[in-house]
């Protein structure tokens, strides 16, 4: 008897990253068998780019997401206020675990970021 197996890749919104008011830096996110595909970011977002670094355990010591091996410079997401920015080089965040999203100002309040993933 011939099976018939189908892999549906589902995006998922219900990871979320919280930048508390006065701060840059998110709380560790456990992407744990997913990918991230994009963000939604909220209407009052302070800041105009958004950084991702990561580490290998949960609360290990991070270190900023490069563009390149080249030490070209951290990898930047420029931030559309109340819109959805995708990952647009999913190759420089692929198989990261632990991250946390830095702001490039202070928030003036609590910002909630849903974050787009997808399963490996």
């Amino acid at each position: 008897m011939t099976q018939s197996l189908q892999f549906s890749a589902v995006n998922s919104y219900d990871l979320a990253a919280q930048i508390s008011s006065g701060q840059t830096t998110s709380q560790e996110i456990d992407l744990s068998g997913n990918t991230l595909c994009g963000f939604f970011f909220p209407s009052a977002f302070t800041g105009a780019s958004l950084t991702i670094m990561a580490t290998t355990v949960s609360g290990g010591t991070y270190q900023t997401v490069e563009v390149d091996e080249f030490g070209s410079g951290d990898y930047t997401i420029t931030v559309t206020a109340n819109k959805f920015v995708p990952v647009t080089n999913l190759a420089i965040i692929a198989g990261l675990r632990f991250i946390k999203l830095v702001s490039a100002s202070s928030e003036a309040a609590n910002r909630t970021i849903q974050l787009v993933v997808r399963p490996v």
